[in-house]
């Protein structure tokens, strides 16, 4: 047969190609891009290759929609592919796809135009590494790729030059960017959103980022580029602005609601924060849903289970482990713990410095304060790490890192999986440790663990898999895509609980308060509302008057598990208004603490004198936070 066009594929191995690519042959069409496609009916050859050249599988295909690049490098050039011919392996890789209402067969949606209705729901997974988004069409939840083909999209802001011709990019274009101005470039904010400034997390992890943290107007941490402050508010508002574009070119129509996840352990101030980012960006939040709890939504979904599972979700940034109950389209969350500075991120990290110290055995040049040569190494880093999910050994070339004394330095080297295995042991560890923890919340043994559920890109590690299956006596599932299941389960939370009742989604859901909110007073924080909690919460406490002529009220609330306040996460402090304080009689004040499924707080109070009811602000600092604009389309640079 003659091809109007060949097209090779590299893959890190069968892995690869089954997690990125099994629902393209499922679906029986791939986006390709090119700048010079070859015409609508020309035949076109795929064939899938590992590093060494070596074929993995070849698929016969036809073009059935072209686009030539108006400029070079266009991203929205290209070929869509129907496969018309699959050889075996790619047959049986198609074939092995679970049932179709399951939430694991993640499709790419491409072209959905009559999909999109004006109460949709979309769900988005808004991630420290990577965000994805989804929704639910026809009873099942499909991913929306990008015009590009991108699936996931990097969680990263580049802000240009500045003056009148400023660019904002977000996702991959951010991502071209941040190797050559790492200072402009924002990534992994989630650790950082909705913490003070002087919080011990800013303090302990913010000098391990290129870019410089700063205190914003209303004492929450901020990033400080050319001398102007961006919130971090901000930064989730350009990523899910971007996410909200990629569903609008998709669609072909605007989306205005959606379901955002976070992680299982963040607080009042930290969803706070997210839901305002989401508002930022022209979307009207119905909910935020915490991370493992989507993906044992996206697990479970359609299945009819009835079944007690652990989902281990290792992301880029973050740790999470939940337990839930699931019988049919019931879910209940029995217990969760995380940690928010454990991640895929800190696996790159190790293998970073292990590279500079190599470099720097080798040639006497230390590299680490040059942000551009750190940037390269790091990318290098985390290739090489990808590949050792399948492969024993990776192959790390990073060409002219500088100049030494004999010549141009280079990085030309492999890193074994088992040398790689020693480096993050601990740090695999450390999940397991929370893990257990998490056991001994939900008052289960292992054995009463049905299913381990891996979610998050850094679970695709083989020691993750062997660790689990020794402490639990079985092999973990892969039952969802690590890099979807959030957003699925995001998008099935959002069509059942906000869609369209055409959506024929059912589910219930009970989530769980992650961590025990204390009043402080007399040097001691007294639980008001309890850890593991059902959802919503409510309960009422008393505050005392401070010393003085003025009977003024004053709480402060945090958020942990420790008996000192100064052990706990600062929430915020309640004030009554001195009018109220001078009004009363009594000498404590009766306030009523609500949380709701989002795990956002409110604190109010019912006036003794007047019954008139009054919600209170809970704030860091006095005053009023800084304005932020929102986020227009056109202020972000956006592939298609």
């Amino acid at each position: 047969m003659e091809f109007g066009a060949r097209v090779r594929i590299r893959v890190a191995g069968k892995k690869e190609l089954e997690d990125r690519y099994a629902a393209n042959l499922s679906a029986g069409g791939i986006f390709i891009r090119d700048d010079r496609p070859p015409a609508v009916g020309s035949k076109v050859l795929i064939e899938f290759v590992l590093p060494d050249g070596s074929a993995l599988c070849r698929i016969e295909g036809k073009v059935v929609r072209a686009k030539p690049a108006d400029v070079a490098g266009e991203k929205t050039a290209g070929m869509g592919v129907e496969f018309m011919q699959l050889d075996e392996f790619a047959r049986q890789l198609a074939a092995y796809r679970t049932p179709p209402k399951e939430a694991s067969e993640t499709k790419v949606i491409e072209e959905l135009t009559d999909a999109a209705q004006a109460d949709e729901v979309v769900g988005i997974d808004l991630g420290t590494t990577n965000s994805c988004i989804a929704l639910v069409h026809n009873g099942s939840p499909q991913i929306i790729a990008s015009m590009s083909g991108f699936d996931t999209l990097p969680s990263v802001v580049f802000v240009g030059d500045k003056g009148k011709d400023k660019k904002v990019l977000t996702g991959h274009k951010a991502v071209e960017r941040m190797i050559l101005e790492p200072a402009r470039a924002i990534y992994g904010a989630k650790r950082f959103i909705g913490r003070p400034f002087v919080s011990r997390e800013v303090r302990t992890f913010g000098h391990f980022f290129h870019y410089e943290l700063a205190e914003g107007q209303n004492g929450f941490t901020a990033v400080k580029i050319d001398g102007e402050v961006y919130p971090l508010e901000w930064v989730g508002a350009c990523i899910l602005a971007h996410l909200k574009q990629i569903a609008k070119k998709t669609l072909g129509r605007d989306i205005k609601k959606a379901v955002i996840t976070v992680p299982a352990y963040f607080g009042e101030t930290q969803r706070a924060a997210v839901r305002h980012a989401g508002k930022l960006a022209g979307l009207d939040v119905q909910r935020l849903i915490s991370e493992p709890t989507a993906a044992a939504v996206a697990f479970g979904f359609g299945r009819a289970l009835d079944k007690t599972i652990l989902v281990y979700d290792l992301g880029g940034g973050t740790f999470d482990a939940s337990i839930l109950k699931i019988h049919g389209d019931r879910m209940e969350v029995l217990a969760t713990d995380g940690d928010a500075f454990l991640g895929g991120s800190d696996f790159d990290d190790r293998v970073t410095e292990l590279l500079f110290a190599n470099i720097e055995r080798s040639n006497g040049v230390d590299y680490r304060k040059d942000p551009v040569t750190v940037q390269r190494v790091r990318f290098a880093a985390e290739l090489a790490k990808k590949q050792l999910s399948e492969a024993k050994i990776a192959m790390i070339d990073v060409p002219y890192i500088g100049q030494g004394t004999d010549g141009p330095i280079n990085l030309n080297t492999t890193l074994e999986v088992e040398l790689f295995e020693s480096l993050t042991e601990d740090l695999v560890t450390r999940t397991l440790q929370i893990v257990e923890n998490t056991l001994k919340m939900a008052g289960l043994k292992s054995s009463q663990i049905d299913e381990v559920v891996l979610v998050g890109g850094q679970s695709r590690s083989p020691i993750i898999g062997r660790r689990l299956a020794e402490r639990f006596g079985k092999k973990p599932s892969r039952g969802v895509h690590p890099d979807h299941a959030v957003a699925l389960g995001a998008a099935i939370v959002g069509a059942a609980a906000f869609g369209q009742a055409a959506s024929k989604v059912s589910l219930d859901l009970t989530d769980i308060l992650p961590a025990a909110i204390r009043v402080a007073q007399g040097g001691e924080a007294k639980a008001v509302l309890e850890r593991g909690k059902p959802l919503p919460a409510e309960a009422t406490f008393d505050i005392e008057t401070s010393a003085g002529k003025t009977k003024e009220f004053v709480a402060s609330l945090y958020r942990g598990d420790a008996s000192k306040p100064e052990e706990n996460e600062l929430l915020g402090q309640v004030k009554l208004p001195s009018t109220i304080a001078l009004a009363l009689t009594k000498t404590k004040a009766t306030l009523t603490l609500k949380v709701s499924e989002d795990g956002l707080m409110s604190v109010t109070l019912k006036h003794p004198l007047t019954d008139e009811v009054q919600t209170l602000s809970v704030a860091l600092k006095e005053g009023t936070p800084a304005p932020i604009d929102m986020v227009s389309d056109a202020d972000l640079i956006v592939e298609g």
